[in-house]
């Protein structure tokens, strides 16, 4: 069972200080708080009042604290600005009605509204078809957001090839044995700095509007609400430290690529395959049709066609996979993976190494359907 990084006193404190006042007349006895993650980039608690007074109007909200284990406080893959970068973005989600209510900010984390929903799950897309078109509204309106952070364009690659330069496979080599994986062949055939200089050599003439990004568009970080917003919608983003200034592409190109696999109860697995033609331009016609109603830019009609946009996510998806695998074989001696269940982690080492296939799969589909016309642009 994980630890509990705060207690039922410091719970009650920051919900009489930020939620409402009636936290402060309740007893650690009436107060329950439990573990809802222990959280890749950062913890989550929830919050309950179980007393039987049904005085306090906010009976559950959740505190969430910042600093995860699994990514390092200084590692490139963190985009500027940090946590209070990751706050700002937060609110300015909740003032435009995409996410949750920020109740406050402490040093170390924050008050949030606790909303009854569970992670998106592929069951969801299936279920209820409109979770498709749910989706790419809300990465429309998200991509449209003008907020206070970094305007430089966040270089992914440039990450990409720190790793590269940082590796030492043979930890990454240690951490298998540890695991019980013989077969690293996946890993050790695929060449992040040689995918990263061909990505690369392809950008410009790929094209693409680069606007506020989630950067981890995991279907963890994606809730389908029990009861919809004043949208009508149930689906909802949350989780923003990575958001930057980047191409759209990636966010979308993620939505794609993270539909096959999953993760219940720390465990990864695959779910399904790699969206159909028909499903990716069903997302791109939703995402592409909301943000024209939203009207922040000039349009192009060559630039933002379904086409050309179908196009992007497909290319800057590679650009994710790139940084998914170099940060994955980037091991230290310290890292949490030695620390985790053996089979908790080893699903995660087989669910990358089948992402190095979807890769190989999707990169020969895009040659083969864009690699003339892209070299006659360069």
């Amino acid at each position: 069972m994980d630890r509990l990084d705060i207690d039922k006193k410091r719970a009650i404190e920051l919900g009489a200080r930020y939620v409402n006042n009636f936290w402060k007349s309740l007893p650690e006895e009436e107060v329950e708080l439990t573990i809802l993650s222990g959280g890749y980039s950062s913890r989550l608690y929830l919050v309950e009042d179980i007393s039987t007074s049904t005085e306090n109007p906010i009976k559950k909200f959740l505190i969430r604290l910042y600093g995860g284990k699994l990514i390092p406080e200084n590692d490139p893959v963190k985009p500027a600005g940090g946590e209070i970068k990751e706050t700002l973005v937060f609110y300015a989600m909740d003032l435009n009605k995409l996410g949750p209510k920020l109740y406050g900010s402490f040093d170390g984390g924050r008050v949030e509204q606790f909303l009854p929903s569970h992670m998106l799950r592929e069951e969801d897309y299936k279920q209820r078809p409109e979770t498709l078109l749910e989706l790419a509204r809300k990465l429309a309106r998200f991509h449209s957001l003008d907020l206070p952070i970094s305007q430089e364009r966040y270089d992914v690659l440039n990450v990409c090839e720190y790793y590269h330069r940082n590796r030492d496979f043979e930890k990454f080599r240690k951490l298998a044995k540890h695991l019980g994986v013989d077969d690293l062949s996946n890993f050790e055939e695929f060449d992040i700095k040689s995918e990263a200089d061909w990505s690369r050599s392809l950008e410009d003439a790929v094209n693409g509007r680069i606007v506020t990004i989630s950067g981890d568009v995991n279907k963890n970080n994606v809730l389908v609400r029990d009861e919809p917003d004043t949208f009508g919608e149930r689906v909802m983003m949350i989780d923003y430290e990575l958001c930057a200034r980047d191409y759209r592409g990636r966010d979308i190109g993620q939505v794609f690529l993270m539909k096959i696999f999953e993760m219940k109860d720390g465990y990864f697995y695959i779910c399904c395959d790699y969206p159909d033609e028909a499903w990716r331009r069903t997302f791109v016609e939703e995402y592409l049709k909301e943000t024209r109603s939203l009207n922040y830019f000039e349009w192009d009609e060559k630039l933002d066609s379904v086409d050309h946009l179908l196009m992007e996510a497909e290319f800057f998806m590679f650009h994710s996979v790139q940084l998914f695998l170099g940060f994955f074989t980037n091991v230290k001696d310290d890292s949490p993976l030695f620390n985790m269940p053996v089979d908790q982690a080893k699903s995660m080492v087989s669910v990358f190494m089948q992402m190095i296939d979807v890769y190989r799969n999707r990169k020969a589909n895009f040659v083969e359907k864009y690699g003339k016309q892209l070299d006659s642009k360069n």
